[in-house]
């Protein structure tokens, strides 16, 4: 056989439908580069502005301006929902189209080349590569609801968050580093080049058996995709919302803000500790906090999974909640022992694999919840109202720490998961896929074995 006459052969194995490995992989690469701006935006840019004298208030601001596009992310679910070019699947165009952006405003910010006392500068070009980085997160959350079974879904939450964690942890490390001892402009090159090289991968595949790669190669609409778009909307909005009034989401909702409340609440006030009153250098800082997200990236890719395979969901939050109220708790009542390198460092890492591990048991839950023709928006209304959290911790930090009262910090922290806790322990979730049921009710036959026809 030629090498002409393989390659085709090749093409079309890349198929997310028709391959278990290529779906994990599929969410391992996007996730990880989901990290990336994370990780420059929310962690190592912070470290350095803060080692430039920047205090409290200023490093919050910035990472509040850096989170709205999270925040605000239920915007971006309707509107792929409601717009796609079906002959490339329902969510791929996004997601290649997104991840593009991310590269691109990297690379727009390296050739610019701000100073760290340029603080709206940097503050909009981290607001523009994570607003990118939510269309990507949205058309791949979606995407995995649409091609994902329920025997895969615990594993794609850990591969989701443990993926994103990695690519926090090296971008956080890498950046952090060239910051400290190249130049900025170095540092934005080196962080694009990751997004860009896994844009390629995403044209590479494709969703379904004979759709498109790019927008002018040959192919067609899946018939499923058809089956399920909306093209109104009306109808769009109405049926999200129906979605959303369900009793139990008015339950869930409230416990995935909470949930993040105590991460945007470090990542404003964890720099300034880290570097003004323990006396850490920026690298130090950036190197710990990149070495604790790898640990907490490995330990859920490869533990997250099996806890919650063997606890269920629920129960495993609850586990995490509890373990989370005593850290807090543990850090507002020890200020003393905060310039000790070795307290701190135990906190990071539990901090760390705490926001991993609960995270990863709360995705199953969301999935579940989520109708197959609104999949986009109401999973995106789950994951704005917990990203919505971070800036809420963020304006916590600056009126806590701001005000000269850091331990009443943890201990606004350690109320909102005390919150999520209780509601948790009083309302119980679904444990299985109800996406499943609601799909098949739609087919000719119903639920159970297929009709047989002589």
């Amino acid at each position: 056989m030629t090498q002409a006459a393989a390659a085709p052969s090749v093409a079309s194995n890349l198929i997310l439908t028709k391959s278990k490995f290529l779906r994990l992989l599929t969410l391992f690469l996007f996730y990880l580069t989901q990290g990336v701006p994370i990780g420059v935006f929310l962690y190592a840019i912070p470290a350095w502005i803060a080692g430039n004298g920047a205090g409290v208030a200023d490093t919050a601001w910035v990472v509040g301006i850096v989170m709205l596009p999270w925040a605000l992310k239920l915007i971006n679910g309707f509107v792929i929902d409601r717009y796609t070019f079906l002959p490339m699947g329902r969510r791929r165009i996004w997601v290649v189209g997104a991840q593009s952006l991310v590269a691109i405003v990297l690379l727009v910010g390296g050739a610019i080349g701000p100073t760290a006392q340029d603080l709206v500068f940097l503050a909009g070009l981290g607001f523009c590569a994570n607003l990118a980085a939510t269309f990507q997160d949205v058309a791949i959350d979606s995407l995995a609801i649409d091609i994902m079974p329920e025997d895969e879904r615990a594993k794609a939450a850990s591969i989701m968050f443990g993926a994103q964690i990695l690519g926090i942890a090296g971008s956080t490390a890498m950046v952090g580093y060239l910051l400290e001892f190249t130049s900025f402009q170095t540092a934005m090159m080196a962080a694009a080049t990751v997004p860009l090289a896994v844009a390629f991968f995403g044209i590479a595949i494709v969703e379904r058996e004979g759709e498109r790669r790019l927008p002018w190669s040959k192919g067609a609409a899946h018939p499923y995709n058809h089956s399920v778009k909306i093209d109104a909307w009306r109808l769009l909005l109405k049926q999200s919302f129906r979605a959303l009034l369900v009793p139990l989401n008015l339950f869930l909702l409230p416990v995935l803000l909470m949930r993040a409340v105590p991460f945007g609440a470090f990542e404003s006030f964890h720099p300034v500790l880290a570097q003004q009153i323990a006396g850490w250098t920026i690298s130090e800082y950036t190197n710990l906090n990149s070495t604790a997200q790898f640990v907490s990236g490995v330990s859920g890719l490869f533990v997250g999974a099996w806890v919650v395979e063997r606890l269920g969901a629920q129960r495993a939050m609850i586990m995490y909640a509890m373990i989370g109220i005593v850290l807090l708790l543990l850090m507002g009542l020890s200020p003393h022992l905060w310039a000790n390198d070795t307290f701190l460092v135990v906190i990071f890492f539990a901090s760390d694999l705490i926001a991993t591990f609960i995270a990863i048991a709360m995705i199953p839950i969301c999935m579940r919840m989520c109708h197959p023709a609104v999949a986009a928006t109401q999973f995106t209304i789950y994951m704005a109202t917990a990203n919505l959290g971070r800036p809420i911790g963020a304006w916590v930090s600056g009126m806590t720490v701001g005000q000269g009262n850091p331990t009443w910090l943890y201990f606004a922290c350690a109320a909102s998961w005390a919150i999520l806790l209780g509601i948790l322990l009083a309302v119980r979730f679904p444990s299985e896929n109800q996406t499943e049921h609601i799909t098949a009710q739609g087919l000719p036959q119903g639920e159970g074995i297929a009709v047989r026809v002589n």
